[in-house]
């Protein structure tokens, strides 16, 4: 998350004049509602997965056996109703809560452990369909590196085998989990695996690993330890089961695999697909590849021709909704890295099926839109399937996203510091300077915590590139203006030469502070995804060329910044205000462009297609939305300049 983000809102209201107070302020508060009960939530999911799996240890046919066990459990229980009760608010929350208490209150009556049993799945199935998916493996565990993890972090507790029968388990109360227990397996997720071994669990020998071992490690010992149970008979039905029986690769999402007990698995889809989930368990690297999405993708796309075609309208938005935001998303930029002409005809297919929803054009047309875009998309799979880019096309595609990207926040931030360096300005050129490294530092950091700490998911990319798009516009046409407001005030010119940390009030300073904030931090961040997606496309034949391409970008960037200052330098200051004011007038009409396109992905705007071709380094996207907000700012840019022309002239 941006750290400038995180500053308390109050802080909005004094940096920034109240042109531009409401903008940043709907930005704080976007990132600050990012899912903070996410780590709320796995701790749910750990609670009601240990009271399911060791009451009964506690109780036995109304009695109580244990009486540590039976008040660990009651305190488990209450722990559980009090967090749930602090979820956010949301659709099925007062069935979970009902459900939470149900639990408790069957913990109290000392019920048996079927029913107790039963209460926890339907917890756990709960919480994942009402809350999602709070956390899941970015990529594929290493279950090798896991069993040397295995040994020499657990084994000495759990067993070399994993049975619970290690030399130091011995005196622990209660004795450490036998993984190969069938029973305990069927009734755990690997997601409170995994959040057992990140938050430990407390008044037992389970230590929290969450500051000793990467989330990486944590995943793998997860899935390692979770697949003990699974029989050699059992993984090879499953895989059969899984790479043959149409479906199971969508119903066995990496989601399911997360997050269902195997128990939830055999009661929801059956026997082959309780059996192909041991084999995931066993081999996940299965799941972990683009054709994953691409089987998602397509799935999500049928299902919203079915929905709509059986009248479900509302289904089938979500649907093709998904099958954008949860597939194709998640290799966009591949695909971009390999073949960007098909990218955005894919793009905009997908696009197309939801208008076609949206407008409610029939099922002939939206099935029709369906299967275009189920075409692109296997042409898509062909695409990736090669053996990786080739040279050229590695350093090309390497070149342009850094050129390209980088271009526009370097026309801004090179504008400011022009116009800062000209007129002495020492005070606000320091300020500005400090925008664009925060953004750099920001971006970074964004990155990091949406690879390492949260999920970040498809709409929340597109929902922060839409948002950040759309503000920095309003920000770039407020400072455009400024700029060609001032621009023939001879006596503000005069002024501004020789006292120009002076003339700029504080306000003023850090509005030109959070320009080359935004107009960096929206890029750095889709341009380390970008790189991200094309170092999965190289070779080690090829890696060089990326770095080539890296570097022929910023010695072009750098060509480009220092003939601006040059030029920049040598124009008088009134010339000088006219042609910035021009270009960030500019520019905030392409941002805007982009940023509605943004939203319009991530499924907050609808889209409604026009007929002709999408230019995007114009921020051109033919939707009536996207076309209508721009030429909106371009009729209010000319009334505004105009008029600011006759004051001029009139003083």
């Amino acid at each position: 998350m941006p750290l400038l983000f995180i500053l308390n809102p109050v802080h909005f209201m004094v940096f920034f004049p109240a042109k531009v107070r409401i903008p940043a302020l709907l930005l704080s508060v976007l990132f600050l509602c990012l899912p903070a009960y996410a780590s709320n939530q796995t701790a749910l999911v750990q609670l009601v997965e240990y009271v399911g799996a060791d009451y009964i240890n506690a109780v036995v046919e109304g009695e109580i056996v244990s009486p540590e066990e039976y008040a660990e459990m009651e305190e488990f229980t209450a722990l559980l109703a009090e967090g749930v009760a602090q979820l956010p608010d949301a659709d099925g929350k007062q069935d979970l809560q009902r459900q939470a208490e149900a639990l408790q209150q069957a913990v109290t009556d000392k019920a048996g452990e079927p029913r107790i049993k039963t209460l926890a799945q339907s917890i756990r199935a709960t919480l994942v369909s009402v809350y999602g998916i709070p956390v899941s493996p970015k990529a594929a565990p290493d279950l090798d590196h896991a069993a040397t993890l295995y040994q020499t972090q657990c084994a000495a507790c759990h067993g070399p085998e994993g049975r619970g029968d290690g030399p130091a388990g011995a005196a622990m109360e209660p004795a450490p989990t036998d993984f190969t227990d069938l029973a305990r397996y069927n009734g755990r997720s690997l997601l409170g695996l995994h959040t057992t071994i990140t938050q430990g669990v407390d008044g037992t020998g389970m230590a929290a690993y969450g500051d000793t071992l990467s989330d990486e490690d944590r995943w793998a010992l997860a899935f390692y330890v979770g697949a003990k149970a699974v029989s050699d008979e059992m993984a090879e039905t499953g895989k059969t089961a899984f790479n043959r029986i149409p479906g199971m690769k969508t119903s066995l999402s990496l989601d399911t695999l997360v997050a269902q007990a195997p128990e939830d698995v055999l009661k929801e889809q059956g026997e082959q697909a309780y059996a192909a989930l041991g084999y995931l368990r066993r081999q996940p690297s299965a799941l972990f590849n683009q054709n994953r999405f691409i089987a998602l993708s397509d799935a999500r796309l049928e299902e919203a021709g079915q929905a709509y075609a059986n009248g479900d309208r509302q289904r089938a938005r979500s649907a093709a909704l998904s099958a954008y935001l949860d597939g194709f998303e998640m290799i966009e930029q591949q695909l971009a890295a390999v073949d960007g002409d098909l990218m955005r005809r894919a793009e905009s297919d997908f696009m197309a099926v939801r208008e076609a929803i949206d407008r409610n054009q029939g099922a002939e047309r939206v099935g029709e839109r369906v299967a275009t875009a189920r075409t692109s998309l296997a042409e898509a799979a062909e695409a990736l399937s090669g053996d990786g880019l080739s040279p050229a096309a590695t350093f090309s595609a390497s070149f342009f996203i850094l050129f390209r990207e980088g271009l526009e926040a370097l026309l801004v931030v090179a504008a400011l510091l022009t116009f800062t360096r000209k007129a002495n300005a020492t005070n606000a050129t320091r300020h500005i300077h400090l925008g664009w490294m925060a953004a750099l530092l920001a971006g970074g950091l964004t990155w990091y915590a949406a690879n390492s700490l949260i999920t970040f998911s498809g709409a929340s990319r597109e929902m922060t590139e839409g948002v950040a798009g759309v503000v920095a516009a309003l920000i770039l046409f407020y400072v455009g203006f400024w700029m060609h407001s001032n621009s023939n005030s001879q006596k503000w010119l005069g002024y501004i030469r020789n006292k120009v940390d002076d003339a700029l009030g504080s306000g003023t300073v850090w509005v030109l502070t959070f320009v080359a904030f935004i107009s960096v931090y929206r890029e750095i961040f889709e341009t380390i995804l970008f790189y991200q997606a094309l170092w999965s496309q190289v070779t080690s034949a090829t890696q060089a060329y990326l770095f080539y391409g890296i570097a022929a970008a910023v010695a072009s960037l750098a060509v480009v910044c220092v003939l601006f200052f040059r030029v920049g330098m040598r124009l008088p200051l009134s010339l000088f205000f006219r042609v910035t004011s021009l270009v960030l007038l500019l520019l905030s009409v392409v941002l805007l462009g982009r940023g509605i396109a943004a939203l319009q992905e991530a499924g907050v705007l609808s889209a409604y297609y026009l007929g002709v071709p999408t230019i995007e380094w114009l921020g051109f996207f033919p939707t009536v939305q996207g076309v209508a907000a721009q030429v909106l700012a371009v009729l209010l840019g000319v009334v505004l300049w105009l008029r600011g022309n006759h004051r001029q002239e009139g003083r």
